[in-house]
């Protein structure tokens, strides 16, 4: 039986801007891309404050880290639909957010607590110190919401951090867009609910 189920942020609540610059910088410049990466990843893991990830990542684009910011303020949209979606769920499931991402910096897109009124609990990468698509990052969120890791189903836009979750036995949906994710997790929790 599904008794929760974990959403991701960027890719599927909120465009992923970085994502987008850098593929962007791949084009042209393949070992700045790779840099950015592993910044990133630091960052992730909680080793870099946001505040070091954006000062290393605009010095490699030469841009100001206002420039990158706001860059990247602009490039993030969020789906409303979907988080309508979310609440809807919320009142029958227990949800939770997934995010490769330091809590503070989740916080300034989401500022008051607002994701308190979409998902149980909120768990960043860069404040456990695992990120997607590693074991325990499933794993913590599962227990935080107080189900077994077959209860849950995750939904992230990135396969590989769906095979993560599938790895550690929940049930996985990779999101491309709000009508084929609702489509699936209608049909999977008919399916497992019944």
């Amino acid at each position: 039986m599904i008794r929760a189920i974990i959403f991701d942020c960027f890719g599927v609540i909120l465009t992923d801007a970085m994502q987008l610059l850098r593929a962007e910088v791949q084009q042209d410049n393949p070992d700045t891309a790779r840099e950015i990466t592993d910044i990133i990843s630091a960052n992730n893991h909680g080793f870099i404050q946001p505040t070091e990830s954006n000062e290393r990542i605009a010095k490699l684009l030469g841009i100001s880290v206002d420039a990158l910011r706001a860059r990247v303020a602009g490039s993030e949209v969020r789906d409303e639909r979907l988080l309508q979606y979310i609440q809807d769920i919320h009142k029958t499931y227990k949800t939770a957010l997934l995010s490769n991402i330091a809590g503070s910096s989740l916080a300034k897109r989401f500022p008051n607590n607002e994701l308190k009124q979409y998902f149980d609990e909120i768990i960043a990468s860069g404040d456990i110190g695992y990120a997607k698509p590693e074991p325990e990052a499933y794993e913590i969120a599962a227990k935080r919401l107080g189900v077994r890791n077959e209860e849950c189903v995750f939904t992230d836009d990135r396969e590989v951090f769906c095979m993560g979750s599938t790895s550690v036995g929940m049930h996985t949906i990779v999101y491309t867009d709000f009508v084929q994710f609702r489509r699936e997790l209608e049909a999977l929790l008919l399916r497992e609910n019944s």
